[in-house]
């Protein structure tokens, strides 16, 4: 009787340490179900009423994924899916809220952190929409006058890109992507032929109350009669927060504006549009939970045929630290060269709520 009972110990012991070291290893990985909810009422492109993952709300509703495990000796393994929400109706799917398109086309890649620095593969945030991101004065909200006039360098993601972000080095940062030319679609989207491959690089120093960053991408096109040139996005800014008021500004050179637009040949055109060039200056001034910002951006082509000034106001007031109300005023100027792709009316305006959860 008892020896039996030292082995039921026994085995009691053994199940229990089973069952601690099953719960340490649950407790190194973990999945966090996170979202936006943002609707705004208003008048944008002479549409007046709801508006749900338009250019006049701060921010796309999305429902997403972040998972990571602690593989041990500081290496991690990560992922990120994420879908846009249309709260207007419910759809699901694309990036800008359209209801069609893949599921999670706003994030869906797998990558290793450690303190080498971190590797991702997928569809995600390009090097240059996070430089763009380091000083821009909106958060890089929906309605941002960088964003839709220079479209972070010809855009804020990328499918099938590998990309490789350093530690921080006293504020540094550097990250650089790469998408193979049999993944780079930009023959099948703007209509320019082959393509060799995709670059981005974005360098980033943030420490304190600066910020400075630079991104450069490009990539070797075929634009047909055996003609080939390289597609190239450029932007340098920097923002300094001085407390009573944070001051940026930025300077892009872009071959693909937020348009779409291409040094050479666009869709369904045999014009050829020479890019677009331009530069920012804003201002942010905090009152306790209240802030008001105010950006302001010129472009022009590189032709000199069409140049304008685009503004944008914006007032926010927090409720909460995930929830706050704002106010925004988007003046669209009819002489610039990226009017009517982002906006049809010069004047566009509304009130909306945003919850982060």
């Amino acid at each position: 009787m008892f020896n039996l009972g030292v082995s039921a110990m026994k085995k009691s012991l053994i199940a229990l340490a089973a069952i601690a070291a099953s719960g340490l290893a649950m407790a190194q990985s973990s999945v966090t179900l996170y979202g936006v909810a943002d609707i705004a009422l208003g008048d944008a492109n002479d549409t007046q009423g709801a508006h749900s993952n338009g250019n006049i709300n701060n921010g796309t509703s999305r429902i997403g994924f972040r998972g990571v495990e602690d593989l041990g000796n500081g290496l991690k393994a990560n992922f990120q899916l994420e879908q846009a929400v249309r709260l207007a109706d419910g759809a699901t799917g694309g990036n800008g809220g359209s209801g069609t398109g893949a599921t999670f086309a706003r994030q869906a890649w797998v990558g290793l952190s450690g303190d080498f620095g971190a590797i991702r593969a997928g569809r995600q945030l390009t090097p240059s929409h996070g430089a763009t991101a380091a000083y821009e004065l909106t958060g890089t909200a929906n309605y941002s006058a960088v964003a839709l006039n220079f479209g972070y360098g010809g855009g804020s993601r990328d499918n099938a890109m590998i990309t490789y972000a350093t530690p921080s080095f006293g504020g540094f940062k550097a990250t650089v992507g790469y998408v193979f030319e049999d993944n780079y679609a930009l023959n099948s989207t703007y209509g320019v032929g082959d393509t060799k491959g995709h670059y981005d690089i974005g360098l980033v120093y943030a420490n304190g109350p600066l910020a400075v960053a630079a991104a450069y991408n490009y990539a070797e096109v075929d634009t047909g009669w055996n003609k080939k040139s390289r597609v190239e996005n450029s932007s340098i800014g920097a923002s300094y927060d001085f407390g009573a008021v944070k001051l940026a500004g930025s300077y892009h050179y872009n071959d693909i504006a937020a348009a779409g637009y291409l040094g050479g040949p666009t869709t369904g055109s045999t014009n050829v549009n020479p890019g677009v060039e331009g530069y920012s200056l804003g201002a942010s001034i905090p009152f306790g939970a209240f802030s008001l910002t105010a950006d302001v951006v010129y472009a022009e082509d590189r032709n000199g045929n069409r140049d304008g000034i685009d503004a944008v106001v914006e007032a926010k007031y927090a409720l909460s630290k995930r929830t706050f109300v704002y106010g925004v005023y988007y003046r669209a100027d009819e002489d610039s060269p990226t009017y009517g792709s982002n906006f049809t009316d010069k004047n566009n305006f509304a009130i909306g709520l945003r919850h982060n959860f």
